[in-house]
């Protein structure tokens, strides 16, 4: 007969390997560290792919921190620890809003709901909107300042 699991035993499906799944590991674990930033960035590509159906493509930057192109103009940027993105919908003052998230379920949910903003508009009128573009993101960050 089997008994029933002890308290601390983990279960050791195949869903433990999943982005969500390794969050709360982390988040529970007091001798944690801090992922990456690519790997963080990975498991929000993932995240997204999983649960939203959205394809994103993760590039690590010289400085050692990653940005997942979740969508033209849609440019979310990692340290390892959170993210942070510019929103495609303006403030009241019609400047830009910077999003954030410190977790990866938080992120993939409110980026999803960016990219659904976004693939409902135009293709130039994200151009014109002033957004990040991937091109000129990653250039700013390979141009050596000397």
């Amino acid at each position: 007969m089997n008994a029933p699991p002890e308290r601390g035993d983990a279960p050791t499906s195949r869903r433990d390997s999943s982005p969500a799944a390794r969050t709360i590991t982390a988040a529970l674990s007091p001798t944690a560290k801090r992922p990456s930033p690519v790997r963080h960035a990975e498991d929000l590509a993932a995240l997204l792919a999983d649960l939203h159906g959205i394809v994103a493509d993760v590039h690590e930057f010289a400085s050692g921190n990653a940005i997942v192109s979740v969508h033209y103009g849609l440019l979310a940027y990692t340290d390892g620890e959170g993210f942070w993105w510019t929103s495609p919908e303006l403030n009241h003052a019609g400047a830009p809003i910077l999003s954030s998230a410190l977790t990866l379920t938080e992120a993939a949910a409110q980026l999803a709901e960016h990219h659904a903003i976004l693939s409902a508009r135009e293709a130039t009128d994200v151009v014109r909107g002033g957004l990040p573009l991937l091109g000129d993101v990653i250039g700013a960050e390979h141009v050596d300042p000397r």
